[in-house]
């Protein structure tokens, strides 16, 4: 009997007399752990959503601070030169560009009582033209009363929604002034806070921690930095395009264009299609109005071909089926907004799971291997 015990393998015993001593498995911790953060992470939505703006913002700016840090200033000074340089450039900004822009809303809010009577007009006019050239279209064509009750049951909607809207200002306003405060501490305890993390990892894991954060930190900055010179390089075409074709509020109409740019899909219609109603009422005919629609058409396939793939090159695209679902899916969540950060959330993702893949891939080959294997594993350095 001894012997048999003896012949036991080690820790079977207590395998069957222990039971109760077994905790669960580690998939189910697992599980439980991450249900556990996606609940947390619901209830504290909106603050999540501010700090998620502002990592974003400090990835927007940490380049000029890496530019201003290498002329031997320590990162705190740096930090604050670099803010402090970015208010007085929107104060300079705001001097020079805000009057022109001022003088066109003022314009603009001039003419807004009388906005409806004028739209109509202007669409009974182009409805007229398209009738005048092709007499087939008048029973496709709306009349004016058929409009005007439209109009009404939209902006009775709209007004049921101010209370709800107000509060939605609230809040923009408060994270608007919470996201650079946050930005700032994240830019100037970055290294602190990755080194408090890694400091807290398993030998075995710090390397591919290292090579995850790495590539995190290369699509959120790329894309970031490339996302705004897209938009403003867009913004300038479209407003110097349009104070050349003689439209109305050329600068507004270009600041919405390079602000809407950032809405994938979206974005160039919001522009496009209130540029077109300025038109409408400017002009109250068909021609120039093709004309704008053919200069946005334009603008996107220049965007497209020629833009885009210079301020945002070498970046890791996703799946045409993936890119929509996530742009629909960050639009159902958190709005505009979503559809904005979903791209650049699923790329990280996609390129984390992929990185993580690999490197177990990697170690397993590489573990039966001699140190004369071919296998190796690329070291990180970010």
């Amino acid at each position: 009997m001894i012997e048999n015990q003896l012949r036991e393998p080690p820790g079977r015993s207590t395998r069957y007399s222990g039971m109760s001593l077994i905790g669960p498995p580690r998939t189910v911790i697992w599980v439980l752990g991450i249900l556990l953060a996606a609940l947390l992470v619901y209830a504290l939505r909106d603050l999540v959503l501010i700090l998620f703006l502002s990592v974003f913002l400090a990835y927007f700016i940490n380049p000029i601070v890496k530019i201003v840090e290498s002329r031997v200033i320590k990162r705190e000074i740096a930090v604050a030169v670099v803010y402090l340089g970015i208010v007085l450039s929107l104060l300079a900004l705001a001097y020079f560009v805000f009057p022109l822009l001022r003088a066109e809303i003022n314009a603009l809010s001039e003419g807004w009582p009388s906005f409806t009577d004028r739209l109509d007009g202007a669409i009974d006019s182009i409805q007229n033209e398209i009738v005048l050239r092709f007499p087939s279209a008048d029973r496709l064509l709306t009349t004016r009363e058929v409009r005007y009750q439209k109009l009404n049951g939209f902006i009775e909607q709209q007004m049921a929604n101010i209370p709800a809207l107000s509060g939605r200002v609230a809040s923009m306003v408060v994270a608007g002034l919470l996201i650079p405060f946050f930005s700032y501490f994240f830019l100037r305890d970055s290294r602190k806070i990755i080194q408090f993390v890694l400091d807290r990892l398993a030998a075995r894991h710090i390397e591919t921690s290292v090579a995850v954060w790495c590539e995190i930190n290369r699509i959120v900055g790329r894309y970031l930095r490339g996302l705004a010179i897209n938009s403003a390089l867009v913004g300038m075409v479209a407003a110097v395009g349009l104070w050349m074709m003689g439209v109305n509020y050329p600068l507004l109409l270009g600041v919405l264009t390079g602000l809407a740019n950032v809405v994938p899909y979206v974005g160039p219609i919001i522009g496009g299609a209130a540029t077109a109603v300025v038109v409408l009422i400017q002009f109250k005919s068909l021609s120039p109005l093709i004309n704008v629609l053919a200069f946005y058409l334009g603008l996107k396939l220049v965007n497209f071909l020629v833009i885009q793939p210079k301020t945002m090159a070498g970046g890791k695209e996703l799946h045409p089926v993936l890119f929509i679902a996530s742009i629909i899916i960050g639009g159902h969540i958190l709005g505009v907004l979503g559809m904005i950060i979903a791209v650049p959330i699923v790329t990280i993702f996609q390129e984390s799971v992929r990185l993580l893949v690999e490197r177990r891939r990697y170690s397993t080959a590489g573990a039966g291997l001699e140190i004369t294997s071919a296998v190796q594993i690329q070291p990180y350095v970010c």
